[in-house]
């Protein structure tokens, strides 16, 4: 769309802009006006019709006020008279007849059914009725079983009370009927045994209803007590089913819930998505007929209500067009004679963006505006003239610099070690993130011998082309000084001579260098003045305390203080700059030492994943801040020699490979004979116990030797159920075998015959390492 306007002038431009905002002002007061009118005819619609339907309803409870009262009289005439008084019988429904011959209702009979008290479904029946001719017709006749005639009379209360029936057919007429009765008592009985009644013909008030129409499409409809259909377009419907059985036949829950409020006497309007009267979407309005506890309804298409506000829409939409039409006339008019020189202008800056300066705006402004435009038009080319000669030079000296600086990077990038040796005595890994293109932290790992492999960590002072050069220097010098030379007092006292030859800028570096022994485990090592690393032992990852020694490069001669550790199996060491403790949040706080410990303690045995879950909490502590200097980390896995490791199925079948694994072992440590065959008896009883009782099914048993602080060492663990054996108490051995409990004599055992012995529960394994001394 823009593409296509910005092909056309721009007095076309201005035209459809200013044609686009009329629009969506006319567009926003029709839809308001049409919201608005929309409302009005529904609130006058529904206002309309709940009192149609209320008058109605109260018509409806005026007619049946009119039979209860007619029914009452009779039944109060009568309670006069007694039993067998049979020509006052007559005469007292003849009465009622002729009273009810006006009503709007049509009457089919009055009659009086009379019984003894302590048999209700035997009696006699007298009625009277219009015949063809006009005259009245009396009879009566023997009934001996009054609920097979009138069923529904069983659910009329033995009260003296009005009681409206359910819709019936008469058996005699054919037509649809209800019954108003009311019990009494003859003249000096004690117990109910007569019924007064009139039954009405529905056939006219169904007639009117069906004839009923509500703004052209509205249907009244007639419901009973039950929820029984008197009246519904639908014949298969009407006296056929109630709304509560048509409401889960079409699956309409809101035809019921419509239905219950009216029944328990709520007057409202619902809207439904469809009907069983109209197919698509219609409202629903409902009053109950109080007086006899029926309901009456009105259905009235949803379609037919929107005809008023979709004819408003249309006229307003015609006008809208046809006023649109004459805006864009007047208004292309105007905005042509306006913007003649705007467009020349328009020209000119599309030259200049292009690049093209050689033309400038020669005509004399007839406005102020396009006065001032051209002015600054003609003041920007002067301008872009000088700022273009200004950083053609400065592109020119940045290019240089730029060049210089990519090779330095590329230098660098070269200088540090990507390639991770392939060991079983170790895992390694590396990140570096330099604050700028070029930084100051490295990192280097290297053999220095078959069994002896190096870590260094180190940052330079400064950034930039000056500190990466530096840093190279210094890398080579560690490397080629420590090559076939494991005393790193000496490696360090040759570097910093070297680095403080000529170091004019007196720039410097701090150095943390290790070598391990990969066989056993031992560190040497050497802090110049860098941040303390952190070990990783079974009690997680905590920083060390290394003595501090001068800084690389500052003063020549200087002695350095070695240190030693010794590394376990599955121990870590973590080497880092200050970029990572040093990492700035936008509040300026730093990361910490707290933060670094505290991240660690999640740590896996993998480097990698350790390195990148340190480098995401720095992310997320420093959020969008600026990176202000290099994050260079190192992380050292020592594994061990897998001559001290043994994995075998926790079956007892395997004691033997087990007790040759430990045998040959203890005989490379050196351990005193005394002293193997107490461990091969610990031994036996700690797998014996894992291979009957720490599986459902089958497990493993992971062995692992270790000589540490002159101690052998055989850790066993599992991967079975949680299980301490320190915990439980040691058995009594000084009772009788038949007194003594069984268990427990193997751990008692193997605790009797180690140095020392511990347990413990490392990520879902059981632990439990003995250990005897060498000496």
């Amino acid at each position: 769309m823009m593409n296509w306007l910005n092909k056309h002038s721009l007095a076309f431009r201005l035209s459809i802009t200013i044609i686009a905002c009329v629009c969506l002002v006319f567009f926003v007061l029709i839809y308001f006006i049409s919201g608005r009118v929309e409302k009005i005819i529904h609130a006058q619609i529904n206002h309309t019709a709940q009192e149609a339907v209320n008058a109605y309803a109260g018509d409806f409870n005026r007619l049946t006020s009119d039979v209860e009262q007619i029914v009452t009289n009779t039944k109060n005439t009568l309670s006069q008279t007694r039993e067998n008084d049979v020509s006052s019988l007559e005469v007292v429904l003849n009465s009622a007849i002729q009273t009810v011959e006006n009503s709007d209702l049509n009457f089919t009979e009055a009659w009086v059914y009379t019984f003894p008290a302590e048999d209700v479904s035997t009696g006699t029946f007298y009625i009277s009725k219009y015949l063809k001719n006009g005259k009245i017709d009396f009879s009566s006749k023997k009934i001996s079983n009054f609920y097979e005639a009138f069923p529904w009379f069983k659910e009329v209360p033995k009260k003296e009370k009005i009681y409206w029936s359910e819709p019936y057919i008469d058996v005699d007429t054919g037509k649809a009927v209800v019954t108003c009765l009311i019990p009494f008592k003859f003249k000096d009985e004690i117990d109910f045994n007569g019924l007064a009644a009139l039954t009405v013909d529905l056939s006219t008030i169904q007639k009117s209803i069906n004839n009923f129409s509500f703004y052209e499409t509205g249907k009244l409809l007639l419901l009973s007590r039950s929820g029984l259909y008197v009246t519904h377009p639908d014949n298969n419907i009407a006296l056929k089913m109630t709304i509560f059985e048509l409401s889960k036949k079409i699956n309409l829950p809101e035809l019921e819930t419509a239905g219950k409020k009216m029944f328990a006497g709520e007057t409202g309007n619902i809207w439904i998505p469809h009907s069983s009267v109209y197919n698509g979407p219609v409202i629903f309005f409902y009053t109950p007929i109080k007086k006899i506890g029926w309901g009456l309804c009105l259905v009235y298409a949803q379609s037919v209500l929107l005809k008023p506000i979709q004819r408003f829409q249309i006229i307003m939409t015609i006008g809208l067009l046809v006023g649109i039409l004459t805006l864009l006339f007047i208004i292309n008019q105007i905005c042509k004679h306006s913007t003649n020189q705007l467009l020349q202008l328009s020209k000119l800056a599309e030259k200049y963006g292009r690049g093209d300066f050689s033309e400038s705006f020669k005509e004399t402004p007839f406005s102020s505006d396009i006065r001032i435009l051209a002015k600054a038009l003609s003041n920007m080319r002067t301008n872009i003239l000088d700022y273009t000669e200004k950083e053609r030079k400065d592109a020119a000296d940045k290019q240089k610099s730029q060049s210089e600086l990519e090779i330095a990077r590329n230098i660098q990038k070269a200088s540090l070690s990507t390639k991770y040796p392939q060991h079983e005595a170790f895992k390694i890994a590396t990140m570096m993130i330099p604050a700028r293109e070029v930084g100051g932290d490295f990192y280097d790992f290297f053999f220095i011998d078959q069994n002896h492999f190096a870590v260094v960590m180190a940052d330079v002072s400064g950034k930039g082309i000056p500190a990466a050069l530096y840093m190279m220097k210094s890398q080579t010098l560690i490397r080629n000084i420590s090559k076939n030379n494991i005393d790193i007092a000496d490696v360090f006292y040759r570097v910093n001579n070297e680095l403080c030859e000529g170091n004019d800028t007196c720039m410097f570096v701090t150095v943390f260098m290790a070598v391990v022994d990969l066989l056993k485990g031992d560190v040497q090592y050497v802090n110049a003045g860098h941040t303390p690393p952190m070990l990783k032992t079974q009690n997680g990852y905590d920083f060390m305390s290394p003595k501090k020694n001068l800084i690389l490069g500052i003063s020549r001669n200087t002695t350095f203080a070695v240190e030693k550790i010794k590394l376990n199996i599955g121990d870590h060491l973590f080497l880092y700059t200050d970029g990572v403790t040093e990492a700035e949040n936008a509040k300026a706080k730093f990361y910490g030492t707290d933060r670094l410990k505290k991240i660690l303690q999640k740590a896996t045995d993998d480097p990698e994943t350790n390195l990148n879950l340190v480098l995401s909490g720095i992310k997320k502590f420093v959020k969008e801040n600026a990176q202000s200097d290099d994050i260079t980390m190192l992380d050292f896995a020592y594994l061990g020699s897998s001559e001290g490791r043994l994995s075998l199925p926790a079956d007892n079948k395997n004691l033997s490979k087990m007790i040759d694994f430990l045998k040959t072992d203890m005989a490379k440590h050196c351990v005193p004979q005394k002293k193997q065959f107490n461990v091969i008896v610990a031994a036996e009883e700690i797998f014996s116990n894992i291979a009957n009782y720490a599986y459902q099914k089958d497990g493993t048993v992971e062995i692992l030797t270790y000589v540490h602080d002159n101690i052998y060492y055989v850790r066993f663990s599992d991967s079975g159920k949680k299980y301490n054996p320190l915990e439980h108490k040691d058995p009594d051995v000084t009772l009788d075998l038949k007194d003594r409990k069984i268990g427990g004599l193997g751990i008692f055992l193997a605790k009797k015959l180690s140095d020392t012995i511990s347990y413990s529960y490392e990520k879902k394994k059981n632990i439990l390492t003995i250990g005897v001394h060498l000496l």
